[in-house]
This record gives structure tokens, C-alpha cells and sequence, in this order.
């Protein structure tokens, strides 16, 4: 692991996790399952370009299957439904105030910045539009290195986080 990786690691994801999944038990419980959690985290590791994804489609699925639940076991799947567009949201720039995608924009090359390349309309004559080009392939080519690092390690700390929010209920109800 890089230096920045190992620093960002223990400081800026160890306490945005925090802050994120305590949050998140705070208003919703602990609705998603064990398994759920161990699912997330295999894909962190070994598809972290896919947990958007995946996360979508679990919360989809789980959407679906609301309309044939009783009121009984509604909340608890209304609250899985936040959890798995928290996920979702935790792999975009933009869709909250912090994420991984918000961090990996601040380290990102000053050149590869969206606010520095220039627009499609602005590009008029062919070596425009292939600079242009090239410089959105290495910015898609950063932010994949990227969340190919960093995604499996804050989203480690989120499920170990939330299994630790996990285990004090199931003792507190033993």
C-alpha cells in the first residue's frame, strides 16, 4: 500500500466511516444481515469497480420485494433500501458532501480535473478534440487506478464498522 493510501487509510477513512455508518444506525438499526455485509466486502476486494453496481442492484431487488412484505417487515427493508443507495452514493462524486469519489478528486492531477478539461463545444478543431480525448482517458484511466486502491480499504472499514454496530446488537438482544 502506497504511503498516501496507508495515511488516508487510518485518517480521512477510519473517521468518515465513523461518522457514515454511526449516522446511519442512529436513524435506520442495523437492517442489513451479516451476509449482505460479507457480500460487499468480497466485492469490494475483488470487483471494487463494480460496488456501484452491486449496490444498485440490491437495493433494487429489495425495493421489489417491499410490495409483497407486510407492514411488519417494511421498515427494517425500507432501511436496507437507504443503506444499499448509501453504498451506491458512497461511489459517486457529488451525491454526498464526503466520499471515497469526493477524496480521490482532491488528490487527482490538477490537469485531469473535470474544471480543466476543456468542453466538448469549446474543442473546434481536430487536435482539440483529440487532446481533449486524451485527457478524458487518463482521467478515466486515474480514477479507476484509483478506486482499485482506495475502495476495497474505506469499504473494509465500512463493513468492519458496521459489523462492530451489528455484533452490539445481537448481544444486547441475547
Amino acid at each position: 500500500m502506497s504511503e498516501v493510501l496507508h495515511h488516508l487509510a487510518d485518517t480521512v477513512y477510519r473517521d468518515s466511516v465513523i461518522e457514515i455508518v454511526d449516522a446511519f444506525v442512529d436513524e435506520y438499526g442495523v437492517p442489513v444481515t451479516r451476509a449482505q455485509i460479507h457480500g460487499l466486502r468480497q466485492i469490494s476486494v475483488q470487483q471494487p469497480g463494480s460496488i456501484k453496481t452491486f449496490a444498485t442492484r440490491q437495493g433494487d431487488r429489495i425495493q421489489a420485494k417491499l410490495k409483497s412484505v407486510g407492514p411488519s417487515k417494511q421498515a427494517k427493508l425500507n432501511g436496507q433500501v437507504v443503506f444499499w443507495k448509501l453504498v451506491a452514493d458512497l461511489c459517486q462524486s457529488r451525491r454526498l458532501e464526503w466520499s471515497p469519489a469526493v477524496e480521490a478528486e482532491s488528490w487527482m492531477p490538477e490537469e485531469l480535473r473535470e474544471e480543466n478539461i476543456p468542453s466538448k463545444e469549446s474543442c473546434k478543431s481536430n487536435e482539440e478534440r483529440s487532446h481533449r480525448k486524451r485527457l478524458k482517458h487518463r482521467q478515466k484511466e486515474w480514477i479507476e487506478e484509483w478506486n482499485a486502491k482506495h475502495l476495497p480499504v474505506f469499504f473494509q472499514r465500512f463493513c468492519t464498522h458496521y459489523l462492530y454496530h451489528l455484533g452490539k446488537r445481537e448481544d444486547a438482544s441475547r
